[in-house]
Formats: structure tokens, C-alpha cells, sequence
């Protein structure tokens, strides 16, 4: 069941312009934040077209049947505004010492706790995954399929990064660090911890 097919309506508007903020800023990051050491690894250019085309799935969805039931779709709307802010947050607490870009081969050099950092160790990913779950709920259940595929994906990253600073100069201090934060999800309690 579709809230609105009609195309004119606003709540149909509110999750493309939403949306398309969420995304723009992600497509903005890969070269205005991220380090990227002048070229993109291929891992990231796959990751990025494949983001895209779900994307543009999403909006043909979206097009063509309109907005899910009236509370999935609030409940993406939350999820997208959820998702800028964090990437913002973390934007913000990263810009002094940016990160490098997903599938760069170098070693990482910074342990970043402050910020959304204090709360997860990967907010960058949390902020994309909060996304992709805004999409499936908002299109419906065929946008399900490519918004779990980049949700696995981004996972992997995590986990990949994970490994990276693990056999790291950092991995003492990472390790401490990984003792107290969820990777993706805040734990409770850990800020008592500290």
C-alpha cells in the first residue's frame, strides 16, 4: 500500500529532498574529506557505483509506486535525518585529521575517540547503514535487496578496518579503545567506563 502515487504530493518530495541531501553530502565527502593520496582505490569505485545505481533504484521506486505506508515512510524520514547528522557530527570531528577513503592500502595513523567516536568506533559506516535502512523503508520491500547488500558491504569495511588496526603501530591503544566502544552500535554503560 502506497501513501501517495502522486508525484506533486509533499510527502513524496520530503523523502526525495531528504534523501538526495543524505547522498550528496556521502558523494561530496569522497573528495572533500577523505584523504585519498590523489586517486581512488577501486574497491571505493565499485562501493560508489553500486551506491549509486541503489540509489537511483530507490528514486525509480519511489517514482513509480510512490512512498510506503505513512509510518515506514516517517520512520525513514528519521532515519535520514539521523543519518546527516551523524555523518556531520563526524565530518566535523574529523576534520582536522581526515580519514583516509575505504580500500586505501596505508595503515591507519589517528585513533579518533572523541565525538560520535566516544559512542562508536565506526560512525562514518553507522551514518551510511541508517541511511540504506531509510531507503527500504521508505521505497518498500524491493529497495530492501540493494540496501542490505550495502549494509553487508559497509560491515565488511568495518570489519576489514577493524583488522588494520590490529596489526597496527595502534593496536595497543586500539585495542583498549575496542574494549570499551561497539564497532556499529553503542554499548550500553561504556560511557561509565571511561
Amino acid at each position: 500500500m502506497t501513501v501517495s502515487s502522486s508525484i506533486g504530493g509533499s510527502y513524496f518530495w520530503l523523502p526525495v529532498a531528504l534523501s538526495l541531501v543524505a547522498f550528496s553530502s556521502f558523494s561530496w565527502a569522497l573528495r572533500g574529506h577523505f584523504e585519498t593520496g590523489g586517486r581512488i582505490p577501486n574497491g571505493m569505485r565499485l562501493l560508489s557505483l553500486v551506491s549509486l545505481l541503489a540509489y537511483m533504484s530507490y528514486l525509480g521506486l519511489l517514482f513509480w509506486q510512490g512512498c510506503d505506508a505513512a509510518a515506514w515512510t516517517t520512520l525513514g524520514l528519521v532515519c535520514f535525518a539521523l543519518s546527516i547528522a551523524l555523518f556531520w557530527w563526524t565530518v566535523i570531528t574529523t576534520k582536522r585529521d581526515r580519514l583516509r577513503v575505504a580500500y586505501t592500502d596505508a595503515d591507519p595513523s589517528t585513533i579518533h575517540v572523541g565525538g560520535p567516536y566516544a559512542h562508536v568506533r565506526h560512525p562514518f559506516y553507522l551514518s551510511y547503514i541508517i541511511f540504506w535502512v531509510g531507503t527500504a523503508l521508505v521505497a518498500g520491500s524491493w529497495q530492501g535487496v540493494p540496501a542490505l547488500i550495502l549494509i553487508l558491504w559497509y560491515i565488511h569495511i568495518a570489519q576489514d578496518e577493524e583488522r588494520r588496526f590490529r596489526s597496527s603501530l595502534l593496536s595497543t591503544g586500539y585495542a583498549t579503545y575496542r574494549a570499551r566502544i561497539g564497532m556499529l552500535l553503542p554499548r550500553l554503560g561504556s560511557s561509565r567506563r571511561r
